[in-house]
């Protein structure tokens, strides 16, 4: 009996002994893994962060010299002190003219002038690929080029060259030394890594080279402040990216929760060994990996989500300084993600492109593929190229190597805002709504087949022109293919009737056409995603300006004006309009210190709606910025103050603020379509 306990003892100090150092081996291989995991996370979180912002800013420098070559083909002088004077106008380090044999013939920098014959390549080209792609613009194999920021080749200055194609041959470039890229790119730092995260809880800093946060991930407020390198707490690397430091990084306290989890997750299923029978091993297995996959499965359906969604514009209005248009879009994702987009952005001076897209599939692939053709459309057409060329072009780079054959359908028009002119192309995309004062119809075209379907397409395009007050609303198939339990489709003619008998209706059609749609699904799973856009058209406004004294009675010379420039406005919007604006003057007038304010009336062409502006040199005041009292509580229970904004803000819409060389600037109006 003795023997037989000893024995049983020393298995059982045996087996706990095996135990102890499995999960001690495992424990030190989970640490491993997680700490090569969370470094190969941030090296693949740099590639693409590198390639997102090169490409942002390659993107911005373009648009900056096409405005070069523009002003310089429009007339404007090309001595040497005027090109300084552009550059210094662009915000740019120097401006040059090269002809069609390579020879720098004008330029902002005198030393590149010194003697004849001065290629351009002795400057700008660092390598044979950097020299390939200039005289690329040359012979018409490219329109532009961006080379990285480096070392000039000729005097040591270091410099981002960026050119584009001149119309009687050679090519137009700019220069940028670390200060003026850095001014331009600063924007689209801040824009595109505000909100990075990485793996979960880490994310990415961007700084200047002063180390002053540009953009942070997690503290926007830190933005502006100075930043100090993380400790031991993270694992993390700095790399600088076009003369902005970034700084990715993953707190180690995630990887060890990770690493705990997967430790106590092996613990168990051993224990369970110890305990359980084979075959109940084999369930808890069985269970863990079906757990695993569905949750690979609800990742790769966020991941997907997280790609869709990232590529969307969603400020609106996108454009607040712009009363000739505007844009209003959304998109409701279904639970299985497909590959809806849409976007808008000005492609030359004066012209907008919209446009609304759907890609075949669903997931990470389609989402992926909607990237890629977004990315390919928007480049093209920011170069200036027509819209036909832009997706004949589109087309052929998505058809390359499409073994899954996927495609998209696409609808896109090229809007010149000053003339309400709109060139189209439809590539096998549903039709448009077209508004015409109170008449609604399909905008019915022949279209072209879908992106990435076949090769060798040629586009074609076809144009309307919209008159002040017109709309055109764009969608994608889930609005028209919404069943309801029994099968039957939303379709095309009760989206139309919709629209007919909310033609009024504005700042809420997007929002009234998909609370339709899911009443019209009664409860069914939503099939696809519903994208929406509608452009309108304002023309340009008719202003009436005045300046006031800070006084009361400048407040009642301006509410007399105000009521008069507002006999034609609906009664309700009026007296709106009136409230919300008796508050700001009084604003003005009893806490700004302002001396002078002035106020503009703006009405569209079209009676669609009326906008304000109220300006005064008073101290700074953002009113949006104010926090809203809790209307909820008793009057006598709430801080005083506040209640003036909080209608403002309630009451108008769209409300903008900006500070401009030392004004306040408070826009504000209401729609004639958006009253309750």
């Amino acid at each position: 009996m003795t023997a037989r306990r000893s024995l049983n003892v020393k298995v059982a100090v045996s087996v706990l002994v095996a135990f102890a150092a499995s999960m001690a081996f495992s424990w030190f291989l989970h640490n491993s893994l997680s700490e090569r995991d969370a470094y190969a996370l941030i090296d693949r979180t740099f590639a693409n962060a590198r390639a997102e912002l090169t490409d942002c800013i390659n993107e911005r420098l373009v648009v900056q010299c096409m405005e070069a070559r523009e002003r310089l083909e429009d007339g404007h002088p090309d001595d040497t002190a005027s090109l300084q004077a552009l550059a210094r106008e662009l915000r740019v380090s120097e401006v040059s003219i090269v002809d069609d044999k390579g020879d720098i013939v004008r330029s902002s920098v005198p030393g590149y002038l010194a003697g004849p014959g001065r290629k351009a390549f002795n400057f700008a080209a660092a390598d044979d690929k950097d020299a390939n792609k200039m005289m690329g613009l040359i012979d018409g194999r490219y329109t532009e080029y961006c080379q990285p920021y480096r070392s000039n080749a000729a005097n040591g200055n270091w410099r981002k060259f960026v050119g584009v194609w001149r119309r009687e041959g050679g090519f137009f470039e700019i220069g940028l030394d670390g200060k003026a890229l850095q001014s331009l790119a600063r924007s689209t730092c801040v824009d595109r890594f505000r909100n990075w995260r990485v793996g979960g809880s880490g994310g990415i800093v961007v700084t200047t080279p002063t180390g002053l946060v540009l953009s942070d991930y997690e503290e926007p407020n830190r933005e502006g402040t100075q930043f100090h390198e993380p400790g031991g707490s993270f694992y993390w690397k700095r790399g600088d990216i076009e003369t902005f430091p970034v700084y990715v990084m993953i707190p180690k306290m995630s990887a060890a929760v990770q690493r705990d989890v997967l430790v106590g997750a092996t613990a168990l299923l051993n224990g369970a060994a110890l305990v359980f029978v084979a075959l109940l091993v084999g369930f808890v297995i069985a269970a863990f990996v079906r757990r695993q996959i569905r949750e690979q499965e609800a990742k790769e359906l966020a991941m997907a989500k997280d790609i869709q969604l990232s590529a969307l514009p969603n400020v609106f209005p996108p454009f607040p300084d712009e009363t000739r248009f505007d844009i209003m879009a959304s998109m409701a994702t279904a639970k299985e993600v497909g590959g809806d987009f849409y976007d808008f952005y000005f492609t030359a001076q004066g012209r907008v492109l919209v446009i609304v897209a759907d890609v075949s599939g669903k997931g990470v692939p389609a989402a992926m593929f909607m990237m890629h053709a977004k990315t390919l459309i928007k480049s093209a057409a920011q170069t200036g190229k027509p819209l036909a060329q832009v997706f004949t072009e589109a087309n052929e780079a998505l058809c390359e190597g499409n073994s899954s054959c996927t495609f998209v359908t696409a609808w896109a028009g090229e809007f010149n805002v000053n003339t309400g002119h709109l060139t189209f192309v439809n590539a096998g995309h549903n039709p448009p709504v077209v508004r015409r004062g109170s008449h609604c119809e399909y905008l019915k075209t022949r279209p072209s087949p879908a992106l990435g379907a076949m090769e060798g397409v040629t586009y074609r395009v076809d144009d309307i022109t919209l008159e002040p007050g017109d709309a055109i609303y764009l969608y994608t198939d889930g609005i028209v293919e919404q069943p309801d339990p029994s099968g039957e489709l939303y379709g095309e003619d009760r989206l139309l009737g919709l629209l007919s008998r909310n033609v009024r209706q504005r700042g809420e059609i997007l929002k009234t056409v998909l609370a339709d749609v899911h009443r019209h699904a009664a409860g069914a799973e939503q099939a696809d995603d519903c994208t929406q856009l509608v452009l309108r058209y304002r023309g340009e406004p008719d202003v009436v300006e005045h300046e006031y004294a800070p006084t009361l009675e400048g407040v009642a010379k301006a509410v007399d004006d105000l009521t008069a420039a507002l006999e034609p406005v609906p009664e309700r919007v009026r007296a709106q309009l009136l409230v919300a604006a008796d508050e700001i003057f009084a604003n003005i007038v009893h806490y700004s210190g302002a001396t002078r304010w002035s106020l503009s009336v703006e009405h569209d062409h079209h009676p669609d709606g009326v906008r304000l502006v109220i300006t005064d040199d008073g101290k700074p005041f953002d009113p949006l910025a104010q926090r809203d009292p809790d209307t909820t509580l008793a009057a006598e229970d709430r801080a005083a103050g506040g209640l003036g904004i909080f209608i403002v803000k309630k009451t108008m819409s769209p409300v903008t603020y900006k500070r401009r060389n030392g004004l306040n600037i408070l826009k504000m109006g209401r729609d004639y379509g958006d009253q309750d």
